[in-house]
């Protein structure tokens, strides 16, 4: 059997942590006997979470790093369809983007300008409402997309297929 690849590991890996979290929210996990009975460390952690709950402001932006900041480069140039697919979904679930970069007279590249966004916490939220993403570069061009809050979720999804098909294929050539 093969060994999986330095880039495999990381991209796997990263996976398995965004779906570990979302399968913690979907199975009610800070509601069960487990959690109220789990000793924690920081007592802090333990009495807040309950509160703002596992799908929060920071676990977007984790999985958001995760599943397109870090891997970006290595599912692109796999997968350069299902990334420009993902840039016309983001564009169909936006609910307004402006931007100032010559590159995008034709069409924004929102894929990009999320990814920088994120790279470099440049990321706003709107409780409740919508995330803003802005990026900007030395040149004093700037690109801001604004998501409504219910679509991010959309977008994460459709990232995920990304990471499907790619782990997909890593299944396929271990056997």
């Amino acid at each position: 059997m093969m060994e999986y690849t330095q880039e495999d590991n990381l991209l796997i890996q990263s996976y398995f942590t965004t779906a570990f979290l979302v399968e913690l929210k979907n199975n009610e996990f800070l509601n069960s006997d487990y959690f109220r009975n789990i000793p924690f460390e920081d007592k802090f952690v333990k009495t807040s979470l309950p509160t703002v709950g596992i799908d929060n402001q920071g676990t977007l932006l984790m999985m958001l790093y995760t599943m397109l900041v870090i891997p970006k480069q290595l599912l692109e140039k796999n997968f350069p369809v299902e990334f420009e697919s993902l840039n016309s979904i983001v564009d169909k679930l936006k609910s307004s983007a402006v931007s100032t970069y010559r590159k995008d007279s034709v069409k924004i590249d929102f894929i990009r300008h999320i990814r920088n966004a994120v790279a470099h916490a440049r990321v706003e939220f709107n409780p409740n409402v919508s995330v803003k993403f802005n990026d900007e570069n030395n040149g004093g061009e700037k690109c801001e997309i604004t998501i409504p809050l219910p679509n991010i979720g959309l977008f994460l999804t459709e990232l995920k297929k990304i990471f499907m098909k790619y782990i997909e294929t890593v299944k396929v050539r271990m056997k």
